[in-house]
């Protein structure tokens, strides 16, 4: 039987509905989405104005016994390629496979209205008008959104800090020791209002971005919980060691190699805001599409398995004290960047994704992260998209694609 190790660098997971995904992701050339707004210009920067309005996820096996579970995006570049060497028919929904039959332009979504692509008992065109996914049988207008509380950073900081100093161990990047100070996720969560029915969370950054989290300890080395405290551990530093790790910052002074590494009140999982005492650098795509920043607020898990900083797996030099393991504890890859979204699973029943529109890259610049899902209901005086209530519904076209998991 499968299971859930951790979510990594998805893309718009159809298992999530991806209603928590980013509308108005288009790629450069692309006319499905203007065929789709010709006949819904309504939809535009909605949930529906996305890739997994036709596309599904997919999976394939890393290692024996560990599949990553791609979403809509990711899953395309990965089975039909960046090449377009693979068959674009393998990723698609039923929906999809609908408009591509009915040849795949504008008349083809008008044409396809009253068909129920998905067999949930709703034409197309109806789930279409109530913003649900006719190509996903999870997502129909008898669900409502799931609860929703946005908080401001001021919010979250008002909140009883926790400051713990830790080794951040990368697989390729480079790894580095720093402090972070922010508030426990278990904390954040209660104050959300945690249904005893909820297992744990799934964090997702507007860059790709999406780890899971189950609440309570489980024995698998590659996932983080969020209750409880994580082991002590030691401050690593061998002669060579400079070479992949950085111990620039101000916390490591006067540490020494071996030296245990105290923290008050122990390591824990923490939704972090600042760095060295710093708020965290806002995340930003780079010219090359990628994130560059880790805030305003970044995820922080430490190592289940305490250990020394290795050698980078992208290095030809392995001939140093900590050579690249692939088997070491590294958790930085857990460390969601730029978080703006923190998904409560299960959802209640009854309940789908909300839609948040393109609130991921609104609130990396307005401070804010949304929890949902299994809470309780709200008095929270926003709207998903991160405006009060009273204010104009209209988004802007600057979205981009993500969500998925590894399992």
């Amino acid at each position: 039987m499968k299971k859930k190790l951790i979510v990594v660098i998805t893309l718009a997971s159809v298992f999530l509905l991806g209603a928590a995904a980013f509308g108005a992701y288009h790629h450069e050339g692309e006319s499905d989405a203007a065929n789709f707004l010709s006949a819904y210009p309504g939809m535009a920067g909605s949930k529906l104005d996305h890739c997994a309005l036709c596309h599904l996820g997919g999976e394939y096996e890393k290692r024996e016994g560990v599949y990553v579970e791609l979403g809509s995006c990711q899953w395309c570049h990965y089975s039909y390629g960046y090449d377009g060497s693979g068959n674009i028919v393998d990723t698609m929904n039923q929906y999809g496979l609908d408009y591509y039959t009915n040849g795949k332009n504008a008349a083809a979504i008008s044409a396809i209205d009253e068909l129920d692509s998905d067999g949930d008992g709703f034409t197309n065109k109806v789930e279409i008008e109530a913003k649900r996914f006719p190509g996903n049988i999870d997502d129909d207008p008898d669900k409502v959104e799931a609860p929703y509380r946005v908080y401001t950073k001021s919010e979250i900081e008002a909140m009883t800090a926790h400051t713990q100093f830790l080794l951040m161990n990368t697989s390729r990047s480079g790894d580095f020791y720093a402090e972070y100070t922010g508030v426990p996720m278990e904390n954040l969560l209660s104050d959300a209002g945690i249904l005893d029915s909820a297992t744990g969370i799934t964090v997702y950054a507007p860059d790709g971005w999406s780890n899971y989290h189950p609440l309570e300890e489980v024995d698998d080395a590659e996932i983080y919980h969020v209750k409880g405290t994580y082991p002590e551990s030691s401050y690593y530093k061998a002669e060579d060691s400079d070479d992949w790790c950085d111990y620039s910052a101000s916390s490591c002074t006067g540490r020494g190699n071996g030296d245990p590494i105290n923290v008050d009140g122990g390591l824990k999982m923490i939704l972090a805001y600042k760095r060295e005492g710093v708020a965290l650098d806002k995340g930003i795509l780079d010219d090359e599409n990628r994130l560059d920043g880790e805030g305003p607020f970044r995820v922080v898990v430490p190592q289940k398995n305490p250990g020394p900083p290795d050698q980078s797996s992208k290095s030809d030099d392995q001939n140093v004290t900590w050579p690249y393991t692939y088997d070491w504890d590294h958790n930085a890859g857990s460390c969601s960047r730029s978080a703006t979204i923190i998904k409560v699973e299960p959802l209640p029943e009854g309940t789908t994704d909300i839609n948040i529109l393109e609130a991921g890259w609104d609130y990396i610049d307005d401070d804010k992260i949304i929890v949902y899902g299994a809470i309780r209901e709200s008095s929270s005086t926003e709207n998903p998209t991160g405006t009060s209530s009273s204010d104009s519904e209209s988004d802007d076209d600057n979205g981009i694609c993500f969500i998925g998991s590894l399992y």
